[in-house]
C-alpha cells in the first residue's frame, strides 16, 4: 500500500513538473482542470498530514516560478490565488463560512464573473499614467513586463475621465481569443516556428517575450477584474462595492467583461454557473469556471485573507463531461501488500480530449453499489476532470444473460483464500512472498531508492530473476553472482558489476530504511522512523507486543496490528532473521536516545520553527520533535502551542508574540530535550 508520504511526494513532484512546463516553457502537459484537481488533492492530504508539508510544495506557493529573462519587481500587496471548488456543495460550504464569519443581519451580495483562462497581471498608475506592469509571479514578486504591456491596445497608457486617484493598482487577465490563436498557429506552421498548445500558453509566451514587438503582433487582450486604491484617495467612499469599482474602471478606460452580475442567494449563483457551463464552448475565449466574490468591500476587509487566497472569493470550476460506454471486463489486481483492487476495462471513449479505457473500482463495496454485469452500458466521467470513474449503470440496456461481476474468494495470482478487513474496507491476500504478484512488487520496493537503494536493480530485472527462479526473497539477492546477472536480457558486463557492488554496499543500512524496506502495510518513512527511534535494535522490535506498539506516539491501532501481525508470521520472521545475519543495521541516531513519549514536554503540542539553528538542520530538528510527540507545522495560528526560534528569525516570531504563544530559544530547547 502506498503511504500518505509517498502519495504527497508523487503529487508534489508531478505538480512542480507541470508548473515548470506551464510557466517557464509556456507548454501545458496537463489540462488546467486536471492541475486544479491534483492541487486540491494534495492540499487535502497536507491538511490532514501537516507534518509532511514542505516550503516548496505547490500548495504553499501562490503563483509560478520566475524566469531569469525579465527583471523582478515586488508587489505592493500579494497577488493571491483563488480557492477552488468543483461542485455545488463546495460553493454552499463557502457561503456558509462567509455568513458564519460575518454574523450579520444584512444581506450579503455576491458578484459573479467569468473565470478567464489567461495570465494575471498588475498595472500601477501614477497620476493616471501607466508606470509599471508585472506578472503575478510567485504572488509576492513578479516579472516586469511594462514595455510589453504598453503594446497591448486594451491596456490604457493614460486614464480618462475624472476622480482619478494619485496612485492606482488595477489587476486583470491577459488572454488571447481562440480565433487569433488558430491564426497564429497556422502562420507558425507556414513559417516553421513554435506551435503553441493552447491560447493561454500562446498569451503567456507573448506577454513575457523579451522582444516587445513580438508582443504587439500577437493580438493580446486585457480584461480588468479588480482595482485597489492607496490610502490618500479621497473618493474611495464612493466605491464601496466590488461591482462599483469595476464600473468605475470601465469609465477610466479599462475593458471589463460584460458577463458580470450581482447575486443575493445561491440559486442566482447556480443559474449563472449553469448558463455558462453550457455556453462556454460558444465563446471566443477560454473560461474554466466562474468566480464568486463578496461584493461589499467592508465585508471583504472583515473576512481578510489566509496565506494562499482571499477568504471572500472562490472559483467554481465547471463539471467534467460524462460519456456512455460498454463494460468489457473487470480484472482483480494484486498490490504489493496483497490488497485486491478491481479495475474495470471498457470500450475506449474520449473525455475532455483524453482517451480512457479503464477505471479503478476501488473495492468490493463499489462493485456491489453499481451491481456491475459484463457488457453493461456504463456512465463514465473524469472526477475533477482527471480520474476516470464509473458513475452508474444504465440497467435498462442490460442483456438478459449478462454475467454478474463477483469479487473473487481466492487470490487471482496464487489462489490463496482472501481475507476481508472491514475496518480498512479492503480484501487482501496474505500469502506474502509466496504470491508471485506480491513478490515482484515487494522485491522492487525492498531495493528501491528509499529502501536499500540498489542501483540498476529495477522491476524488469527482478521479474527476470524470479522467472528464472534465481531469487525467492530479499535474502537471495545478497547471494547473486555476476554470472546470474549477465545471463539476463539487457544486462551487460558493466551493469552486472554495478548491481553486485551496490548490493554489497547496502549491507550497511539504517534501522529506519530496513523497516521501511520490509513493506509492512501502512508503514511508510515517517512511521518507520518512529519505530526505529523507539526500539533502536531489531530484536526488541521482533519481540514487541500490541500494547507496546500502541504506546508509541502516532502509531494507531491499525498500524500497531499490521506490525504485530507481520512479525507473528513465521515466514516473515525467518526471512527477517536471515537478513539481520547478512546485514549491518545501525541506528539513525548515534546517540541512541530512547524516547518515552508519554513523559516529553512536547507530547501532543503543535510546534512551529523559525530561523537558523546551530546544532540541528531544520530536517533533523523536525525529526527530533516528531519523535518527542510534537506536531511540527509550517505556519503560526492561534492554535499553535510553541514557537522555537534560532538566528535570523522572521515574521513568525512577531506573529507568535502578538498571539501570546509560548516562545523558546534554541538554548531552552536543548534543556527540554
Amino acid at each position: 500500500m502506498i503511504t500518505i508520504k509517498n502519495k504527497i511526494d508523487k503529487l508534489r513532484k508531478k505538480l512542480l513538473k507541470c508548473e515548470y512546463s506551464y510557466h517557464i516553457l509556456n507548454k501545458s502537459i496537463i489540462s488546467d482542470a486536471e492541475y486544479d484537481y491534483l492541487l486540491n488533492k494534495l492540499y487535502m492530504l497536507e491538511v490532514k498530514n501537516k507534518q509532511f508539508v514542505t516550503s516548496d510544495s505547490p500548495t504553499q506557493k501562490i503563483g509560478s516560478n520566475l524566469t531569469n529573462k525579465l527583471q523582478k519587481v515586488i508587489h505592493f500587496s500579494p497577488m493571491l490565488s483563488l480557492e477552488n471548488t468543483f461542485d455545488f456543495n463546495g460553493y454552499l460550504d463557502f457561503e456558509k463560512r462567509i455568513k458564519k464569519s460575518l454574523n450579520t443581519h444584512k444581506t450579503i451580495n455576491f458578484c459573479c464573473e467569468l473565470k478567464m483562462d489567461g495570465i494575471a497581471i498588475s498595472l500601477i498608475y501614477e497620476e493616471g499614467i501607466l508606470l509599471r506592469a508585472a506578472t503575478r509571479g510567485d504572488g509576492y514578486q513578479g516579472e516586469n513586463i511594462t514595455s510589453n504591456a504598453k503594446m497591448i491596445k486594451s491596456i490604457p497608457s493614460q486614464l480618462k475621465g475624472s476622480d482619478i486617484p494619485k496612485r492606482l493598482e488595477v489587476r486583470g487577465e491577459v488572454f488571447m481569443l481562440k480565433s487569433d490563436f488558430y491564426k497564429l498557429n497556422e502562420k507558425s506552421k507556414i513559417n516553421k516556428t513554435k506551435i503553441f498548445s493552447n491560447p493561454r500558453n500562446a498569451a503567456a509566451g507573448s506577454l513575457r517575450h523579451i522582444d516587445s514587438k513580438i508582443t504587439a503582433s500577437r493580438k493580446l487582450i486585457f480584461s480588468c477584474y479588480g482595482c485597489y486604491f492607496f490610502d490618500n484617495f479621497k473618493g474611495i467612499e464612493n466605491f464601496s462595492t466590488h461591482h462599483k469599482r469595476l464600473m468605475q474602471c470601465m469609465k477610466w478606460g479599462f475593458p471589463v467583461n460584460k458577463e458580470i452580475i450581482n447575486c443575493s442567494n445561491h440559486v442566482e449563483v447556480f443559474n449563472f454557473y449553469k448558463k455558462f457551463e453550457k455556453k462556454r464552448y460558444l465563446l471566443d475565449f477560454d473560461v474554466d469556471g466562474i468566480v464568486i466574490k463578496v461584493d461589499s468591500i467592508d465585508f471583504q476587509k472583515k473576512l481578510g485573507y489566509n496565506a494562499k487566497w482571499p477568504r471572500w472569493a472562490i472559483a467554481f470550476k465547471f463539471f467534467s463531461s460524462e460519456r456512455i460506454t460498454k463494460l468489457h471486463d473487470v480484472k482483480f489486481e494484486v498490490g504489493r501488500t496483497g490488497v485486491i483492487t478491481p479495475v474495470a476495462y471498457f470500450e475506449s471513449i474520449c473525455i475532455s480530449g483524453v482517451m480512457i479505457k479503464k477505471a479503478s473500482l476501488y473495492n468490493k463495496n463499489e462493485i456491489e453499489r453499481l451491481n456491475l454485469h459484463i457488457d453493461d452500458s456504463i456512465v463514465i466521467c473524469r472526477s475533477g476532470d482527471v480520474i476516470p470513474k464509473i458513475l452508474n449503470v444504465i440497467k435498462s440496456k442490460r442483456l438478459d444473460n449478462a454475467k454478474k461481476v463477483i469479487f473473487p474468494l481466492f487470490c487471482p495470482s496464487c489462489n490463496t483464500q482472501l481475507l476481508e478487513n472491514k475496518e480498512e474496507k479492503i480484501i487482501r491476500c496474505h500469502a506474502g512472498l509466496t504470491c508471485n504478484a506480491q513478490k515482484k512488487k515487494s522485491l522492487s520496493h525492498f531495493f528501491s531508492k528509499k529502501s536499500f537503494n540498489v542501483t540498476g536493480l529495477g522491476p524488469k530485472i527482478i521479474t527476470q530473476l524470479i522467472k528464472k527462479r534465481v531469487v525467492k526473497n530479499p535474502v537471495d539477492f545478497f547471494y547473486l553472482t555476476y554470472f546470474d546477472l549477465i545471463e539476463l536480457q539487457n544486462v551487460g558486463h558493466k551493469k552486472s558489476i554495478n548491481i553486485i557492488n551496490s548490493l554489497n554496499k547496502c549491507r550497511k543500512i539504517t534501522f529506519k530504511r530496513f523497516i521501511y524496506a520490509l513493506g509492512i502495510p501502512n508503514v511508510g518513512e515517517i512511521f518507520a522512523e518512529k519505530i526505529a527511534n523507539y526500539f533502536i535494535k531489531s530484536d526488541k522490535l521482533f519481540h514487541t507486543n500490541i500494547a507496546e506498539l500502541n504506546s508509541i506516539f502516532g502509531i494507531g491501532t491499525v498500524i500497531a496490528n499490521n506490525i504485530f501481525n507481520y512479525f507473528s508470521t513465521d515466514s516473515n520472521c525467518n526471512m527477517v532473521r536471515r537478513l539481520v545475519k547478512e546485514l549491518e543495521i545501525f541506528s539513525s541516531h548515534p546517540e541512541n536516545l530512547i524516547i518515552n513519549s508519554k513523559k516529553t514536554y512536547f507530547l501532543g503540542k503543535k510546534v512551529v520553527l523559525t530561523g537558523v539553528f546551530d546544532a540541528f538542520s531544520r530536517k533533523k530538528l523536525n525529526s527530533v520533535l516528531t519523535n518527542l510527540g510534537a506536531q511540527v507545522l509550517n505556519n503560526i495560528s492561534k492554535n499553535t502551542d510553541v514557537l522555537i526560534y534560532g538566528k535570523k528569525f522572521g515574521s513568525k516570531f512577531l506573529k507568535a508574540r502578538s498571539l501570546n504563544i509560548k516562545i523558546i530559544s534554541e538554548k531552552e530547547l536543548y534543556s527540554l530535550i
